[in-house]
């Protein structure tokens, strides 16, 4: 009985998401319906889950909202030649790699006519952004030299030797043997624990991000030459011998480094600006639908089923 219950409310649920016309939320003044919200969906409507339903609300009320928004804060209007153009372009780009767009759209539970809307909304976002980002101050030396030093792993490519074994006190036994005069290369292949001591340690020469954080760290702070230790990693202890390190200047990737700053200023205040503008709106959702909640963003909260 409570099996035939259940079925029961879950058909109404759906029954109640395809009833066409029926108000499904305001945004502004503006009525968004629930055929509006169907025409979205790819595939038989009863089969489509309650979520994408919602989110499909959601993506309505943000259009609605940001669209406004745009054109009057920032004379943004995306034409249907621009529009066009970009369908045009994505719908290639898929195509080239033996796709369609119908069945692209329909993985993620969408229609064609989803399409447009959310290629509209990605241009205007855009356009938004740049319109932000058109006053913002450019980023500060400090910036660019943290976000150098934060990348300088990658940046950085290290020719080393390490000695592996499995406690703090043996690789301190194996510096005082190295620093008392042994070979680097004789200790490594006597008392490593890993494949590179048949070779004495050798590890060759690669980048930085190659090894675990903790290694790579001393890999970079090392005196070359000059055996160091013991550094604990998840493997164990190390010895490590750093013969060559080779590290792109700030220089030579400061464009880089500018450039990707910018697209970060770029991406925090688009956000910002959304948050304020959407989170502002005059938004109601029907509640059999489900509830607008701005906390901790704005989104439609599926009802519970």
């Amino acid at each position: 009985m409570k099996r035939i219950l259940w079925l029961v409310m879950a058909l109404a649920v759906v029954i109640s998401a395809c009833s066409g016309g029926s108000l499904v939320a305001t945004v502004e003044g503006t009525n968004i319906s629930a055929a509006d919200v169907e025409k979205l969906i790819a595939g038989d409507l009863t089969t489509a889950p309650q979520d994408l339903f919602a989110q499909l609300i959601q993506t309505l009320i943000v259009h609605e909202v940001v669209s406004a928004a745009a054109l009057d804060e920032f004379g943004i209007e995306i034409s249907q030649e621009d529009l066009d153009t970009s369908i045009a372009e994505l719908t290639a780009q898929i195509e080239s790699s033996g796709g369609t767009l119908e069945d692209a759209a329909a993985q993620q539970g969408l229609s064609l006519d989803a399409v447009p809307l959310i290629v509209q909304e990605q241009l205007t976002e855009e356009a938004i952004s740049v319109e932000l980002a058109a006053n913002a101050p450019e980023p500060t030396e400090d910036e660019i030299l943290a976000s150098y030093n934060a990348a300088i792993q990658s940046l950085t490519e290290v020719c080393a030797s390490h000695i592996l074994v499995p406690t703090e006190e043996e690789a301190q036994a194996a510096l005082d043997r190295i620093e008392g005069g042994e070979t680097f290369a004789d200790v490594a292949a006597e008392l490593g624990t890993d494949g590179t001591a048949e070779t004495g340690g050798d590890l060759g020469c690669a980048p930085a991000t190659n090894y675990v954080a903790e290694f790579a760290i001393a890999t970079i702070e090392a005196d070359l030459e000059v055996p160091t230790g013991p550094v604990q990693s998840q493997f164990g202890f190390h010895v490590i011998l750093v013969r060559e390190r080779t590290q792109t200047s700030l220089e030579e990737v400061r464009g880089d480094i500018v450039a990707g700053l910018r697209d970060q200023q770029r991406g925090t205040l688009l956000s910002d600006w959304m948050l304020a503008v959407i989170g502002g709106a005059d938004v109601t959702v029907e509640e059999e639908y489900g509830t607008w909640e701005l906390d901790p963003f704005p989104t439609v909260v599926p009802p519970a089923q």
